[in-house]
């Protein structure tokens, strides 16, 4: 889990250094996004699960985390969406 958050944060930081370096970074964002956002589900699935039966009640954030990093694969930019833009400009 730690290194899946650190392989995220490198990830974002990259695509941010590319974007004030004034460079291209249109792939590099969505490869961030898209690595992001499935690295969160996976995070906090794992998390409800290390809590058991509690990781399901509202008594721990656990399940709130857990929701939020589903519906942020939908909301924030469907992972297909985030494919597409990886594969456009990979062809160019």
């Amino acid at each position: 889990m730690r290194t899946q958050l650190e392989a995220t944060r490198l990830l974002v930081y990259n695509a941010a250094r590319l974007k004030d370096s004034g460079k291209d970074f249109v792939e590099q964002a969505a490869i961030a996004k898209l690595y992001s956002s499935r690295a969160a589900e996976a995070i906090t699935s794992k998390t409800v699960e290390l809590f058991g039966g509690n990781g399901f009640t509202t008594e721990y954030p656990a399940e709130k985390y857990y929701r939020d990093a589903k519906i942020g694969q939908i909301y924030e930019g469907t992972t297909n969406m985030q494919l597409q833009t990886i594969a456009k400009m990979e062809l160019k």
